[in-house]
């Protein structure tokens, strides 16, 4: 591996300014619990009393904790305890003289303070203990911004098989019609993961680099508002995942589960009727206690999924099959046609995926911990012009996973540091043969004339493609309780890359006599591309947590250095220094480092016993994916608009956030969450267009895009004990207007010969109206869950008006899912049978459902290419409908 002799010089002033930094803190993975012990008769605070959490509940089981975590209150009776897991406890308070409190359920949030007051009585019996059961608040005091969480058990009720499901229940958070996240109108890109305290991302799209299941997660958190300066590199959210660890005493679980889709709109899916109970097979397991000895404890959890998925395609061609419409006469026509038309899942997918977790108590004030997370994946993406010569897909394959190391040393009940080391890959290979030499290459280019409006006759991609990224992260941290009012967290990280990718196409060269020889082509061919980067990133903060009596304050600051250590040409009129080919040094520039500091603002004050209002200001920058930066590395140009170069010089995205709010419970079962936002974009990542002295045309990445995003969110808590009842609901309204949903969409409008117009319109996943709810009942042996969305419809450009781009809406969208299940308890093992029914009404969308001219139809049918498929078959795309109907059954076993 190559590393510069600047990196050790670099690292070494960054791990100085590290060790140097008095104060630092990892993103939240625990919480607070604070209050006030008093006495019950006189209301005097009870100086010296002693609270302790006893136990920790999971799955309805109380576990003593090992070791004890515990403090003693002050002078006035209050008492804090810091560095709590999420999760729900048992507390007590006991001093002498006076009766036991025990209060439960007691559930901590990650970054959040539960206030726990005790009233004591004076003790009349020795060894009297009073059992108090502790209800959750619907109103969060300490929250400034606009925040969501989701316990492990919440995942569990709800019909949903990743927790990327349950972030589109949150309000602010939309999907586009691809199915990415979005959150507050931001790009996809712009959404930060970490894992246990660490951002786990893939540096070449910023998407979460290593699966986390929804067996393996204690707490998920989604912060949409103005987070705090502890996240970084992210500009609309932050998704902040607390896995789990072992338990004091043996328990797991597993499930197996099975289905297919049950859909009516076979004249959009095809082979959607062909029925399959095991065409979607799912299987998952988890378990956890101490090993060896009760200072080891360890968690395990896996998760293996099969699925044919619901596009198919016909194999009436295969890759060799060979067509020639050159003749005018279609009874000239050469079509051959050797496939078998058995049907052929068109977007398969396998994965198998787990996590292992260890903690040791060295000591009762040290903890180590080590995690490994890991995944293998393959599967194929749908193409439509391919359906009737599925063969020619590559595959792609994807292995990732992460290792953290980590300890944990409580310095007293005020303080506790931590030290992490992580490091993570992501390997994805991509292509139909894995041998590029391989001779069925050649059928690529024996395939005859392709006609247009006609699916693939023949052919098979000669694409190659292979992307390693590996990070390297080193963080340390200190969290310090100075007072009863001050939470001082403050942070630092430096995070090293390396990043590997290549991409060719395989060339096939005549050879005499018609043979053919398969090679790939030289690094200097415009199709061959290949780079190896070792970008640098350090980060610092401090941050203030300030709870008074009718005050929180968040405040910090945020520092960050990014170095992409690469060039750029000099001259853009010759990016790849082919015309005036000069040296090196004088043909490319390095690009220097790019700094930027962030303040973030956050308050919250009661208005009411009940009422809270909140708000937030923050400045937030990132860096574009590393993809960008290290497109086209050799900037090569050929003809015009053929291809775009990176540029590792960008400037980082600028978003200022703004937000205000207000919570009020209503009654004793239901609280709202009222809060209007506004985001200015600026930096944004978009093209410009330039010309070399041999005239063609070319796209260079630059900071060209400005966005703006304004909306109101309401959400709603609601709780029916009583009726075996909670559920929610929320509501967003967004205006998202940007000058390009896409960084590219400049150059493609050129590609096109259209004028980009110079607007903001509205982004392409731009939901006016969109709204969830959610709704679980759990009665004795008996339950289930029901989740509804609704938005108002995505934006479109009508066709041919490129002017207009976005002007266009489609109509809205009613989805439902279903779970339900029936319970059986068999002493200590208690086996689950449940369904899951995914789009339970099938809904589709009408009006994406093509528009095929008549004299368009009938010219095609004249020119005889309705010898393989009509124009509406061509112009109708299964892909860009909803997902069918899908129904599962399972059985699932807690022990």
């Amino acid at each position: 591996m190559r590393i510069s002799s600047a990196i050790p010089e670099r690292l070494a002033r960054v791990l100085t300014g590290v060790l140097l930094l008095p104060l630092a803190a990892m993103a939240g993975t625990t919480g607070k619990i604070a209050g006030q012990v008093t006495d019950a008769r006189t209301g005097e605070p009870l100086p010296g009393a002693t609270v302790i959490i006893r136990a920790q509940i999971v799955d309805g089981r109380e576990t003593a904790l090992q070791p004890v975590q515990g403090t003693g209150a002050d002078d006035k009776g209050r008492y804090f305890l810091i560095n709590v897991r999420p999760g729900q406890y048992v507390l007590e308070a006991s001093v002498i003289g006076y009766q036991r409190v025990v209060k439960r359920p007691i559930r901590v949030e990650v970054d959040r303070t539960s206030t726990i007051d005790f009233a004591l009585s004076e003790e009349a019996l020795a060894g009297e203990e009073v059992v108090v059961t502790a209800e959750r608040p619907l109103v969060v005091k300490d929250l400034t911004s606009s925040s969501a969480k989701v316990s492990g058990e919440d995942l569990k009720a709800l019909p949903v098989e990743g927790f990327q499901e349950v972030l589109t229940l949150q309000a602010g958070v939309t999907r586009g019609l691809g199915g990415d996240l979005h959150i507050r109108g931001g790009r996809s890109s712009e959404i930060q993961f970490y894992v246990d305290g660490i951002a786990i991302a893939n540096p070449f799209s910023n998407s979460l680099a290593v699966p986390v299941e929804n067996n393996a997660i204690q707490e998920l958190e989604v912060i949409s508002g103005t987070f705090n300066a502890e996240y970084g590199q992210a500009m609309s959210g932050i998704v902040n995942i607390v896995t789990r660890e072992g338990s004091e005493s043996y328990r797991g679980s597993f499930s197996v589960y099975a289905g297919d889709f049950l859909s009516r709109r076979d004249e959009v899916f095809y082979n959607i009727d062909k029925i399959d109970p095991l065409a979607q097979r799912y299987a998952e397991a988890d378990f956890s206690g101490p090993l060896f000895t009760p200072k080891l404890k360890f968690f395990a959890s896996g998760r293996f999924t099969d699925q044919e998925n619901w596009l198919y395609g016909r194999r009436v061609f295969l890759p060799g099959d060979s067509s020639s419409f050159r003749a005018t006469d279609p009874s000239q026509y050469y079509l051959e046609r050797r496939g078998d038309s058995a049907a052929v899942a068109m977007n398969p997918y396998q994965s198998l995926s787990g996590q292992v977790k260890l903690t040791y108590n060295l000591t009762p004030k040290i903890k180590l911990s080590y995690n490994l997370l890991a995944s293998a994946s393959e599967g194929q993406s749908f193409s439509n012009f391919y359906r009737f010569n599925p063969d020619y897909r590559p595959t792609s394959y994807t292995r990732a996973h992460n290792h953290m190391f980590r300890v944990d040393h409580v310095l007293g009940r005020r303080a506790f540091y931590t030290l992490n080391l992580a490091s993570y890959e992501n390997d994805v290979k991509s292509y139909v043969y894995k041998d590029p030499f391989d001779p069925r290459y050649r059928a690529t280019f024996e395939r005859g004339i392709q006609p247009q409006f006609v699916f693939s006759t023949g052919g098979v991609s000669p694409a190659h493609f292979y992307r390693n990224g590996k990070t390297y992260a080193l963080r340390g941290d200190l969290t310090m309780q100075v007072n009863n009012a001050h939470l001082v967290k403050a942070g630092a990280e430096v995070r090293y890359h390396k990043l590997k990718n290549e991409f060719f196409n395989v060339e096939v060269n005549p050879r005499k006599y018609g043979d053919y020889a398969v090679r790939i082509p030289p690094l200097s061919s415009f199709d061959h591309d290949a780079y190896d980067r070792d970008p640098l990133e350090f980060a610092a903060y401090v941050q203030d947590k300030i709870e008074i009596k009718d005050l929180i304050v968040n405040a910090g600051l945020r520092f960050d250095y990014f170095d992409a250590r690469a060039t750029v040409p000099v001259d853009l009129r010759d990016p790849g220094n082919k015309i005036f080919i000069q040296e090196e040094a004088l043909a490319y520039r390095s690009v220097k480092a790019k700094t930027q500091v962030s303040p973030r603002l956050g308050l919250a004050f009661p208005i009411t016993a009940q009422g809270v209002i909140h708000a937030s200001y923050g400045q937030f920058f990132q860096i574009p994916e590393f993809s960008r930066l290290y497109d086209n590395p050799e900037f090569e140009v050929v003809g015009a608009f053929n291809s775009i170069i990176g540029n590792a010089d960008l400037e980082p995205q600028r978003t200022d956030m703004y937000e205000v709010g207000l919570q009020q419970q209503l009654t004793s079962f239901l609280a709202v969450d009222l809060t209007g936002f506004y985001r200015d974009v600026r930096n944004l990542l978009g093209t410009d267009l330039h010309e070399t002295y041999a005239a063609d045309l070319y796209g260079r990445y630059t900071n060209s895009d400005y966005g703006s995003v304004r909306g109101v969110t309401l959400s709603a808590e609601i709780r029916l004990p009583s009726h075996h009842l909670t559920g929610g609901f929320d509501y967003t309204y967004q205006v998202a207007k940007g000058i390009a949903s896409d960084p590219r969409q400049k150059f493609f409008d050129a590609q096109g010969r259209n004028e980009s117009a110079i607007v903001l319109a509205d982004l392409d996943w731009d939901l006016r109206h969109n709204g969830n709810a959610y709704l679980n009942w759990a009665h004795a042996s008996w339950g289930g869950s029901l989740i509804a969305r609704l938005n108002s419809g995505y934006p479109f450009t009508p066709a041919r008006f490129i002017e207009l781009r976005n002007e266009g809406r489609y109509k809205g969208d009613l989805f439902l899912d279903l779970r339900a299940y029936k319970r059986f308890n068999l002493g200590t093992v208690r086996p689950e049978f449940f369904v899951k029914v995914d789009n339970l009404l099938d809904s589709f969308r009408r009006d994406l459902l093509p528009q095929v001219d008549p004299r368009d139809e009938a010219a095609h049918r004249a020119n005889g290419l309705d010898l393989i498929n009509t124009r509406y078959q061509f112009a109708l795309n299964p892909a860009s409908q909803p997902v069918p109907r899908e129904v599962k059954f399972g059985v699932k076993v807690d022990f």
